[in-house]
């Protein structure tokens, strides 16, 4: 589980990260990323599913980034948003979208 002071918390922080950072998307998942303190949001709208589905979504990219934390870049903050087709996906896919992805955002170490 991300520590608390890891995660955006407040409505004013996401409108910043999505104001002033830059998008990269893949097939699963979009990334807002900015320069900033390493802090890290997730969303997954109703598009995504039922509840169930969007706290799995959003369970999966978390994990993605607790167990990845030692190889993204620190001072950044980056928002993960899940995509619909991302119902009913496995971890692994879903990790790997999210690396290569932050690869190309060159997020990574």
């Amino acid at each position: 589980m991300l520590a608390r002071n890891l995660r955006l918390r407040h409505k004013k922080d996401y409108k910043n990260v999505f104001a002033h950072g830059r998008s990269f998307s893949n097939r699963y998942v979009v990334f807002y990323i900015m320069e900033g303190k390493s802090k890290y949001g997730f969303i997954a709208s109703k598009k995504v599913g039922n509840a169930v589905q969007r706290n799995r979504a959003k369970r999966l990219m978390r994990e993605v980034f607790w167990l990845n934390a030692v190889k993204i870049k620190p001072n950044l903050e980056i928002i993960c948003i899940a995509r619909a087709n991302i119902k009913g996906v496995s971890y692994r896919e879903v990790e790997k979208s999210c690396l290569d992805t932050l690869k190309k955002a060159k997020a990574l170490l």
